[in-house]
């Protein structure tokens, strides 16, 4: 774990800011922390990552025997929001898969979000696997329940609908980087499944979990890095242990740097497999929160963490342990793509976090929920932002906005303790 209150990881009073695909200067007067996860472990090396695949497997055997046995595998990859290393990985996996002769097929875990394009795919499969297997690439459409199948229901009322690829392939195997999520504890796992290539029914009942009903709040146990009594969490492994009969897993879970390198990785089961990854995350990139901060410049980390508010604000709610009793935040998130959803957006009409909240446990939407979240963060806090959206935007979500770097600069006059964050995404106050 890295203290912050002590030494500081190192104080500059110039850093380089991500904004998108950019990079913004900022020079002040005076020096400021920056805080940041520092990841000493090195690149795996092709050797080590294969031999993790193969030879230490949890619960599982490795990568080549788990291929051997299968009849159908079905590959489930994250969307271009979210960085894994598959690229790494694919290669040598699908040519197992065809020396084997093997069918096989991909698809791609995308959730409520929008499909990805011919571009994305030929990122996230690498531009040889995509040529050469771009028929094996299979589609999900949440909204589409024709093209699900039923297989039960969980105590918390959650129906288990899952795209019919799942059902059509006996072997699964996901790949996906673990990271920290704001209310189901961690990404990647179990959640490249479901949500990843559930019905919308299903996901906005499992969501719909991390808000509590009696106390008119996030549920205290639906939060970042808690996977103990947290019920989104808990829902969704029951979700898949209904669904898993006649289904064989195997978990490639990675752990990536500030530079998208895969550093670590685990594999196999794909419970314990993504809790040892779990474990992994938390000792390189935890850090104290024992000093505050009256003025924050914050980076979502740029493209793709970015491209829009539904991602970027994944980065502010990540730093409030931070921030001292009525804080500033410099946010630097560039959201090409605007607000990304439009359940997020029109939500923002509402005056209140309040109202929000009411409106959400009488009718549930799942981007909906996103922007309650948001609004309670800009409700207790002053956030300036720099990004792609018109003041008018901004004010509706209830942000200050940020016209230049040289009023992010004159922020600081007034303030004493400051920090700079580049890449929220990856460290975990705690």
């Amino acid at each position: 774990m890295t203290d912050t209150s002590g030494q500081c990881q190192r104080s500059a009073d110039k850093f380089s800011v991500a904004c998108g695909k950019d990079k913004i200067e900022i020079s002040l007067s005076k020096p400021v922390d920056i805080i940041d996860a520092q990841i000493t472990k090195p690149e795996l090396e092709d050797e080590e990552l294969f031999d993790i695949l193969e030879n230490q497997a949890v619960m599982s055997y490795g990568m080549t025997e788990v291929i051997t046995d299968a009849e159908k595998v079905l590959i489930i990859l994250p969307d271009s929001t979210r960085k894994s290393g598959a690229e790494r990985i694919l290669p040598k996996m699908v040519k197992t898969l065809e020396d084997q002769g093997k069918i096989f097929h991909f698809i791609i875990a995308i959730g409520t979000h929008r499909p990805a394009t011919n571009d994305e795919l030929k990122t996230i499969l690498t531009p040889d696997i995509y040529a050469k297997h771009s028929d094996k690439i299979l589609t999900h459409d949440s909204d589409n329940y024709d093209e699900h199948d039923f297989y039960g229901i969980t105590k918390r009322k959650t129906t288990v609908l899952l795209n019919k690829a799942y059902r059509e392939h006996d072997t699964i195997i996901t790949i996906g980087s673990v990271s920290y999520h704001y209310f189901a504890g961690y990404g990647g796992g179990r959640k490249m499944i479901f949500p990843g290539i559930a019905s919308k029914k299903s996901i906005m009942s499992n969501h719909k979990l991390a808000l509590d009903a009696v106390t008119k709040r996030r549920h205290e146990k639906a939060v970042t890095g808690n996977m103990k009594q947290n019920p989104v969490h808990d829902d969704l492994v029951e979700a898949i242990m209904i669904a898993r009969p006649q289904h064989t897993f195997f978990a490639v879970n990675t752990l990536l740097d500030n530079s998208a390198n895969i550093v670590d990785a685990t594999c196999g089961d794909l419970f314990m497999s993504h809790i040892k990854a779990a474990e992994s995350l938390d000792s390189m990139v935890q850090i104290s929160t024992e000093k505050r901060y009256d003025l924050l410049y914050l980076s979502a980390g740029g493209y793709p963490k970015d491209i829009n508010m539904v991602q970027a604000q994944k980065s502010l709610d990540r730093i409030v342990p931070l921030l001292s009793e009525g804080a500033k935040v410099v946010f630097f998130a560039e959201c090409k793509d605007g607000y990304g959803n439009s359940f997020f957006k029109e939500f923002f009409d509402r005056e209140s976090s309040a109202q929000m909240l009411d409106e959400l446990l009488d009718e549930y939407q799942i981007n909906r929920q996103t922007a309650y979240n948001l609004k309670t963060r800009l409700e207790t806090f002053d956030v300036y932002l720099y990004s792609d959206f018109d003041e008018s935007d901004c004010a509706r979500m209830g942000f200050l906005k940020l016209g230049s770097a040289e009023e992010a600069v004159r922020l600081a006059d007034a303030a004493e303790n400051i920090a700079f964050v580049p890449h929220a995404y990856n460290i975990f106050p705690k």
